[in-house]
């Protein structure tokens, strides 16, 4: 885990707030980790979750210091690069959506270079 993340094939870095809270992860919906740690999938799908080909995998460390952030296939095995495939751009803004929303409660900071 680290401090900034990037998910494969993006161009952005992302960072945790400085004032996350914990009750914000929970809202959002993170589940806790027998280690304590904090784990969020969502599936990336146009029209059913079912169907979903990818997911979007984000592990945050239970002293909410640093995070990893992934985009898988289904199993969530295998890293998938969405930003190559023109045809998954309603994916990319399915992503672009949580990691807003993730922004506006206050959960990840975009890091500015």
């Amino acid at each position: 885990m680290a401090n900034t993340a990037m998910i494969n094939g993006d161009k952005r870095k992302f960072m945790l707030n400085p004032d996350v809270k914990l009750y914000a992860l929970i809202d959002a919906g993170f589940q806790k980790t027998p280690r304590g740690n904090f784990v969020y999938e969502h599936p990336l799908y146009n029209e059913s979750p079912y169907n979903a080909t990818t997911k979007l995998k984000m592990t945050i460390k239970s002293d909410l210091t640093s995070l990893t952030m992934v985009v898988t296939d289904p199993s969530g095995l295998k890293k998938v690069n969405i930003f190559k495939n023109k045809q998954l751009a309603p994916t990319v803004e399915l992503l672009d959506y949580i990691l807003k929303d993730l922004e506006e409660r206050k959960i990840l900071s975009e890091v500015k270079d």
